[in-house]
């Protein structure tokens, strides 16, 4: 019986008439929508519990167990040219998409006044956080080198519990490399501890995921009621943009990811379904963290160990979503007041928006929507009004900024990432012979 309810709420026609359900109960009526949101709250609380002690237990296994293994410099290496492949790609898209689509161009003046009707009910949102982007008392924008100093964790318990995962990974490499060096007789004990923490985690995350049909339909609900049909008409180019490249994205790591596992199309997506719909109805990458690893180890059968190293190291460092939005956002509002960008200002607004993207780690949306302002200011463009407009879309523009995220890293790391079976064959190590594999003593 239980299975079979498993069967049930984990099938694409619930998830999918739960997704349509919500939005239609949102634009329909939205006054009983907004009840849904604290649902939806409480699963991503849920989700990030779990999230962080998986990532750091995971982390610092996988590099142990990584030390020992005689092509560890090579997935490194791999990662690297992941990372500017990605950043490449993601700025060549939605370069593309904006300049061929044009979703800034409006031509009809009815529209442009509704548009501005939008501005000027949300002007004050943009300008407050306008002006937090940059210190008035000293006159200059933070330093790179002072970014770099925050990223250190000088408490890795407070982190913990401010939920910073940049932090918390930074912790987990550097301690899982002490591991590493640290006597197999000695260090096995602590290897078993967390090999009972990752599949804990695992667990509860296979649970939460019951519930994601009815947190589908109420987080849809709930950012549709925000949207409003309206407002989705008047910003349908850019919604167009971005659903164009979400679907790039998607269908070249799906075939990636089938090349690589050796599987059809068909079954990868199938594979992917909870992941997707979790995407979406989260917006977190962090939050999907454990199932993504779940997809990858137990449903394409690539080795765990790696798998588990390089999912959470390329959430922090492989940003297709908002290296593509801070692409799409200053072309777009350069459609929007007439100027043409030329072709240094687009190579600018690429080189800013792959240098901004791994910033984007662990920040909300409206965070993220602020990091335009930056490009936009090196180009001279009007931020802030048209700030108002991405606030008003970004109940959909995010989760598929989110679900472009975490396809790409998955994505990558298959690409990078050798098949249990592969390994079997070539390795005979029992530390790097299975998934979380604990040395024999």
């Amino acid at each position: 019986m239980t299975l079979r309810l498993g069967k049930i709420l984990h099938s694409p026609v619930t998830l999918v008439a739960a997704l349509v359900g919500g939005a239609a109960t949102g634009f329909i009526a939205p006054e009983q929508a907004e009840a849904f949101a604290p649902f939806g709250r409480m699963y991503i609380d849920l989700l990030k519990m779990v999230a962080l002690p998986f990532i750091v237990a995971s982390i610092i296994f996988s590099v142990r167990s990584l030390i020992h293994d005689p092509r560890a410099k090579e997935y490194l290496a791999k990662v690297v040219l992941a990372i500017a492949t990605v950043s490449f790609l993601s700025v060549a898209v939605a370069g593309i998409l904006s300049l061929a689509f044009e979703p800034g161009t409006i031509t009809d003046p009815q529209a442009r006044v509704a548009l501005g009707h939008i501005v000027s009910r949300e002007g004050s949102i943009g300008t407050d956080l306008q002006m937090n982007l940059f210190d008035k008392t000293s006159g200059v924008e933070k330093r790179l080198i002072d970014h770099l100093v925050d990223l250190v964790p000088s408490n890795i318990f407070q982190a913990l519990a401010a939920g910073d995962t940049v932090k918390a990974l930074i912790f987990a490499l550097l301690f899982g490399l002490a591991v590493g060096r640290v006597p197999g007789n000695v260090s096995d004990s602590f290897a078993h501890s967390l090999d009972t923490v990752y599949r804990a985690c695992i667990v509860l995350t296979r649970w939460f995921s019951l519930l994601l049909p009815f947190v589908t339909f109420a987080m849809m609900a709930e950012q549709a009621a925000s949207v409003g049909l309206h407002t989705l008409r008047l910003m349908f180019g850019f919604l167009a943009v971005f659903g164009a490249g979400t679907l790039i994205f998607a269908i070249a790591n799906i075939l990636v990811l089938a090349a690589r596992s050796r599987r059809s199309p068909w079954a990868v997506l199938r594979a992917h379904q909870d992941v997707i719909f979790m995407a979406i109805t989260t917006r977190s990458s962090v939050a999907c963290i454990p199932i993504m690893i779940d997809t990858l180890t137990q449903k394409l059968g690539f080795r765990a160990a790696v798998v588990e190293l390089l999912v959470p190291l390329q959430t922090a460092l492989v940003r297709a979503g908002p290296i593509f939005l801070l692409t799409v956002g200053p072309i777009f509002i350069a459609q929007l007041y007439g100027k043409t960008l030329s072709t240094g200002d687009l190579v600018l607004v690429g080189f800013m928006a792959t240098l901004l993207g791994p910033t984007s780690v662990g920040t909300t949306g409206l965070m993220t929507l602020s990091q335009v302002g930056i490009v936009c200011g090196y180009l001279g463009l009007p931020f802030e009004a048209a700030f108002a407009l991405f606030i008003a879309v970004d109940a959909i523009a995010d989760p598929l900024r989110s679900l472009m995220l975490v396809l790409t890293i998955n994505g990558a790391t298959g690409a990078i990432t050798p098949r249990e079976a592969a390994v079997a064959e070539a390795v005979t190590l029992p530390e790097v012979a299975g998934p979380l594999p604990v040395p024999a003593e």
